[in-house]
């Protein structure tokens, strides 16, 4: 598959709006909050359910691209950032902000 495939793939996906491709929109994920670290990325992918987390996860799976999980992107030691050669897809979680439910006597809650 190539790259404008697995692109257009993770388009049917997402939706057009959630996958990113301009530089100036990506360089936020591209970088940690101390400006030591910085890589490059196919694309950052925005999911907005585990099942579209799932789905993206496998078209990145069955091409061999590795993929970066990025929560809130506000690691300092530089784990969230993909590596230099732009390879990577960087899987931000920042749709999945729902908090489903809160067990206050177990002191747990499940969110997206």
């Amino acid at each position: 598959m190539s790259d404008a495939s697995l692109l257009e793939q993770l388009v049917a996906i997402v939706g057009a709006d959630n996958v990113v491709t301009a530089e100036a929109e990506m360089a936020p994920h591209l970088v940690d909050g101390r400006g030591r670290y910085r890589g490059a990325a196919r694309c950052v992918v925005r999911p907005a359910t585990t099942n579209e987390v799932c789905a993206v996860v496998r078209a990145c799976a069955e091409v061999g691209v590795a993929m970066v999980p990025q929560g809130g992107n506000t690691g300092l030691v530089g784990g969230q950032i993909p590596i230099g050669e732009g390879r990577e897809v960087i899987l931000s979680l920042q749709r999945l902000d729902k908090v489903r439910a809160v067990d206050t006597d177990g002191d747990t809650m499940i969110v997206e």
